[in-house]
């Protein structure tokens, strides 16, 4: 089969495509024909081996695929061949086939376009995981960060089928646009404008009492004084490629809850592999996340397509933060 390959900790301008052999079926686990793949800056990362999961060189990078199950293990019962599914995998997403234990593999709807399927296991899983954690729902106001990434997006319709009101926060106008298009109620661009003069002026001089935070960066403490007295906060990277010091003093006075949400976790990539131990609920999850994307209550993407020998542009446009929502890989 094709597939991009890591051979050392590298840029990802050193990958190369080739022709490997498919890898053996394993028990627990289903044999996915990938067809589309999704592009996110932590490959970057993790081919230059500066991730904070190190992976065993060499390897096929990729973390999320959408396909069909092409061949079942031994003890697998929940999936035939043929089921489309969405999956999270370790690696390997960048290649023709993978192999995934099934506690990360998702049924996709019949009729539900596989291209737009790629983008909800991580980016949606996400959003909704750090969203329940933050105790959003209606009457909310809920300032969400780099609202035009596919992260931001996802949270902002998550937000909004919640009912909360949603301000999006993003670096450029079509980001902007893209998130009012998903359901913020409120914009303003923290590339140009008075950012924390206009939250305040949205939410009446209160502040948001929920902040969704993918950029952290010098940006985090203006969030610190954009959230309203006993807010919670939610800190799920550092997309800006600078790691915030946090003035607690700040939290302190105005009785600021302070979350950090690491997903990784729940799907196998923590210290610990613990995906068995929140499959069942991550799956629900996922079932609730599906139906409403079939059903049309959350409008996902389409996504930004690059053939699998444009890797490496697909990894240009997502390091350069051009895109806009998702970017994938289409392998067929």
């Amino acid at each position: 089969m094709r597939a991009v390959i890591c051979e050392t900790f590298s840029s990802y301008r050193d990958l190369r495509l080739t022709e490997v052999a498919a890898p053996a079926i394993k028990p627990g686990c289903v044999r996915i024909d990938v067809h589309f793949a999704s592009v996110s800056y932590a490959i970057s990362l993790m081919v230059a081996g500066k991730y904070q999961r190190k992976m065993s060189l060499p390897f096929i990078p990729g973390t999320e695929v959408s396909g069909y199950v092409r061949e079942c293990g031994e003890g697998v019962s929940e999936f035939q061949p043929g089921d489309p599914v969405a999956a999270i995998v370790d690696s390997g997403a960048f290649g023709e086939e993978v192999v995934v234990d099934t506690a990360t593999v998702y049924p996709v709807p019949a009729g539900f376009p596989l291209v737009k399927a790629v983008s909800i296991p991580l980016s949606f899983g996400t959003a909704s995981t750090a969203l329940e954690r933050g105790g959003v729902g209606p009457g909310k106001t809920v300032l969400i960060t780099g609202a035009g990434g596919a992260l931001g997006l996802a949270a902002v319709q998550i937000a909004r089928l919640e009912g909360a009101t949603v301000i999006a926060a993003a670096s450029s106008g079509p980001k902007l646009e893209a998130a009012v298009e998903a359901g913020a109620c409120h914009t303003v661009d923290y590339s140009s404008e008075d950012f924390i003069k206009s939250i305040k002026s949205l939410t009446g001089g209160r502040g948001a009492e929920l902040v969704f935070d993918p950029v952290g960066g010098d940006l985090f403490e203006r969030l610190i004084r954009c959230t309203a007295i006993e807010g919670t906060m939610l800190s799920l990277g550092f997309a800006s490629g600078d790691i915030p010091l946090v003035p607690v003093n700040l939290l302190l006075v105005k009785n600021i809850s302070l979350l950090g949400v690491n997903f990784s976790e729940y799907v196998g990539w923590g210290k610990q592999d613990r995906r068995h131990e929140f499959a069942t609920r991550t799956k629900a999850m996922m079932g609730w996340l599906f139906d409403e994307a079939a059903k049309g209550n959350l409008a996902v993407r389409q996504p930004e397509l690059y053939a699998l020998q444009d890797f490496e542009a697909a990894l240009d446009c997502v390091v350069g933060r051009r895109s806009i929502g998702k970017v994938v890989i289409t392998t067929r």
